[in-house]
């Protein structure tokens, strides 16, 4: 992890926000609440934002304070792009409208996208606007099909769900 990336870890690690658990795994810094979701989640809604910071502080109160239990943002940006994402994992799009009003009034320096299946990212769709930023090698890894694939931890037998691009 880089000096920059060292610094974010340790500014995240001192947020206020003690409920929310943060991790980063290389690429995403993953948002979590300490409780389990009941639900099972299909898709995400996602944030922009040039602001990375700003990002995982949204993520953190949706979770403390809006019934989402976990969220992730990239840690650098590709391509051309100047904007981080915020991916606010949930069941379905039925609370799209209530984070498009919430967005509008508490987060008007963010662009809310609404919803994203993860059938639609595991075909490959993601937005014009994003894969024209990308180069071509990039842009096709992006747009490839992939496969979820489920593996059982050995100490809490925890579900881990990792993308895997199909050959």
């Amino acid at each position: 992890m880089g000096k920059n990336a060292e610094q974010r870890q340790v500014a995240m690690t001192s947020m206020d926000e003690t409920d929310v658990e943060i991790r980063f795994d290389g690429y995403w810094y993953w948002i979590s609440s300490p409780t389990n979701c009941d639900y099972e989640i299909t898709g995400k809604y996602l944030f922009f934002s040039p602001n990375q910071e700003r990002l995982i502080e949204i993520a953190a109160n949706e979770i403390l304070h809006n019934g989402f239990h976990k969220a992730k943002v990239n840690s650098r940006l590709i391509g051309s792009n100047t904007e981080y994402v915020l991916c606010l994992y949930y069941k379905d799009d039925s609370r799209k409208h209530e984070l498009a009003a919430r967005a509008r009034k508490d987060y008007p320096d963010v662009k809310y996208r609404y919803w994203k299946s993860d059938k639609d990212t595991l075909s490959g769709e993601y937005s014009q606007e994003f894969l024209a930023k990308l180069n071509h090698e990039t842009r096709s890894r992006f747009t490839a099909q992939k496969q979820l694939f489920e593996f059982a931890g050995s100490e809490d037998q925890a579900s881990i769900k990792k993308r895997h691009k199909l050959k």
